[in-house]
């Protein structure tokens, strides 16, 4: 099996500053996480503009930026990204990374490699339930015994996902994790944070270093037997419940360009 992980990412040297920062959030602006981490960013004297992820944008609109966050990943705003590496603009989560984890096959093979249990995927549909996943994480969200790209076998569990999620602070990584209804079932709803799973939160942190991310969200299932497993992953994850505005907040400033 080709190994991607060893293949994704930067170095970048994390250091604290304060008042120096142009940073664009590709992301709505009335996300109240990164809303609250925006505020904090402009307390401290740097200057943050949310653009709307749904609009394509020129070389124009990016080349005053010291660093851009990619909140959402469409394909239109890949060369946006790739546009900003190549003015030597800092993006948050590196380019390589943001693009393999765009497919979610390549995304579950990482998942694999860092350790996770993983569903088999067919590329006919199982007997039984199961869940169809289009090849991209833009071509919409995984459906109950729907129509897809490729298919999984339904895991034996309640209908509910475990989040965990990941942020580089540039001093340690820290996680975090919730449960929500699962969108297979309806809306998707937030019951409660939970504690940390030593061993999910130890191979999140392996991936994370891996693939050297700034941050990352995974989405899990918990089996009748209290296996989890990796279903998805994100690196535009909306961190929501969390508690991690001060990790990312760090994790921002640090991964800004030093004067």
């Amino acid at each position: 099996m080709t190994k991607f992980l060893s293949y994704l990412g930067y170095t970048y040297r994390m250091r604290e500053t304060t008042g120096t920062g142009r940073i664009g959030i590709l992301c709505a602006d009335d996300q109240p996480v990164f809303v609250a981490v925006a505020e904090q960013l402009r307390n401290a004297g740097h200057t943050v503009q949310f653009f709307d992820p749904q609009s394509e944008l020129s070389a124009a609109h990016i080349t005053d930026l010291s660093l851009l966050i990619n909140k959402q990943v469409f394909p239109h705003v890949l060369p946006t990204l790739r546009c900003a590496q190549q003015r030597e603009i800092t993006l948050w989560n590196n380019l390589p990374a943001t693009i393999a984890f765009s497919s979610r096959l390549i995304g579950l093979q990482a998942l694999e490699e860092a350790g996770f249990l993983v569903p088999s995927v067919t590329f006919e549909k199982p007997e039984g339930e199961y869940v169809a996943k289009g090849n991209s994480i833009w071509d919409g969200d995984p459906e109950l015994n729907g129509e897809g790209d490729f298919y999984q076998d339904l895991i034996s569990t309640r209908p509910i996902d475990y989040k965990y999620y990941a942020v580089d602070d540039g001093t340690r990584i820290q996680t975090a994790g919730k449960c929500v209804t699962s969108k297979l079932y309806g809306p998707k709803r937030f019951l409660r944070q939970i504690h940390d799973r030593p061993r999910l939160t130890s191979r999140l942190r392996d991936l994370v270093e891996r693939a050297n991310l700034r941050g990352v969200g995974v989405d899990f299932v918990k089996d009748d037997e209290n296996q989890f497993w990796a279903v998805d992953i994100n690196l535009a994850a909306g961190y929501r419940h969390s508690g991690l505005e001060p990790a990312l907040y760090k994790s921002i400033t640090g991964s800004l360009p030093g004067k």
